[in-house]
């Protein structure tokens, strides 16, 4: 015994073991998040959690200073980080650039490039091995903004294609091995940028 090191871990950590359960969220920007329910999810019910944003949030309004495009994307970022430090999930970011208010899907996938950050949202599946992908969008003209509809598009493709051996195999040459979750709802509803209806 004088030999083992010895670690006092916090109540809900230990609440936490085993952890039965792994839960993604997925969006477009850094406020398109449902905090209520990652913080339910993480320090309620103790499963591993994690939101995934497209974009940094570089194009949008900044009510609070000076800072646009860039730094602004530096400052949401932050912005997030602190918010997971405060609610137990992880946080993870794709490539696609927030260029600014969109009107549909199509204008948005064609200047992210589809496939690209379809690849990211692969990335993050394969990644962080969900059993449950939760799209804060439906994928349709309901949820307003194009980055919104893209978002809602491009998760379900995910969803299919993090499973698929034959999709993004590079991934596979990273260690990515092609990953299956179990479920996948929609979370509409409640902030986050025009969704209707009620949560699943």
């Amino acid at each position: 015994w004088k030999d083992m090191r010895v670690k006092r871990l916090p109540a809900d950590a230990i609440e936490r073991l085993p952890v039965v359960g792994w839960v993604l969220l997925t969006g477009a920007h850094p406020d398109d998040e449902n905090n209520a329910l990652l913080a339910y999810m993480a320090r309620g019910m103790h499963l591993r959690t994690a939101y995934f944003s497209a974009t940094r949030g570089d194009g949008g309004q900044n009510l609070l200073g000076n800072e646009q495009y860039e730094a602004l994307g530096i400052l949401r970022t932050e912005e997030l980080m602190a918010a997971r430090r405060l609610d137990g999930a992880q946080q993870f970011f794709g490539q696609a650039y927030d260029f600014g208010f969109s009107k549909s899907a199509d204008e948005t996938l064609q200047k992210w490039g589809h496939d690209n950050v379809l690849g990211d949202y692969v990335r993050v599946i394969r990644e962080f091995r969900p059993d449950i992908v939760i799209s804060r969008f439906t994928g349709t003209p309901s949820d307003g903004h194009g980055h919104h509809q893209a978002s809602g598009i491009l998760t379900k493709e995910a969803y299919t294609a993090a499973a698929d051996a034959s999709k993004f195999p590079e991934l596979a040459k990273e260690g990515l091995q092609p990953w299956q979750a179990k479920w996948l709802f929609i979370n509409q509803g409640g902030g986050g940028g025009g969704g209707r209806g009620a949560a699943p």
